[in-house]
């Protein structure tokens, strides 16, 4: 198997006794960091990587009142940040990728567009420069990407009251 490094961020912080209880239900290998948006760091031994966010989702809903607000990845990029972590390309370069003026077309589109600033998915960026343009970089984990995503949808459908149609939605488009 293989040990897992990743961040859970949490709604809130637990006191002295939840913290106890999930040390005891099996987080002895996750560190609280407290604050205004605390969150455990994980280093979780599972065949896969989803298979270790949900046993530390599992968990932490064994303590009622707590639950995770996200997954740690850092994958909203600007172009300019996507250039910084890449290192070999610069914001230029990336910015005529994305809009067609140079490479083979089809660069990721941006997650989201506000205000003159888009942001993009790192893993998809990362994946489409290294094979489409051949560069070598490391691959992102997109796990951690689709595990964050379902956290903050499960939190968003909360929120609303909606977890059972949101639920039943995910289980017809899957």
């Amino acid at each position: 198997m293989t040990v897992w490094d990743f961040r859970v961020m949490l709604n809130r912080e637990p006191d002295t006794d939840e913290f106890n209880r999930l040390f005891e239900a099996g987080m002895d290998d996750c560190a609280l960091v407290g604050g205004s948006t605390p969150y455990f760091m994980c280093d979780r031994e599972a065949e896969t990587l989803l298979d270790a966010v949900a046993s530390v989702l599992t968990q932490i809903r064994t303590v009622p009142g707590l639950w995770a607000t996200g997954v740690g990845h850092d994958d909203g990029v600007t172009l300019g940040d996507a250039a910084r972590r890449h290192g070999g390309r610069t914001q230029a370069s990336l910015r005529q990728l994305a809009t067609g003026q140079r490479g083979p077309g089809g660069f990721p589109k941006p997650l989201m567009e506000a205000d003159n600033i888009s942001l993009y998915s790192w893993a998809e960026i990362s994946e489409w420069l290294r094979t489409k343009m051949g560069d070598d970089i490391a691959p992102a984990n997109r796990d951690l990407v689709i595990a964050d995503a379902a956290v903050k949808l499960a939190c968003r459908a909360r929120d609303a009251h909606r977890e059972s149609q949101v639920a039943a939605i995910f289980e017809i488009a899957s």
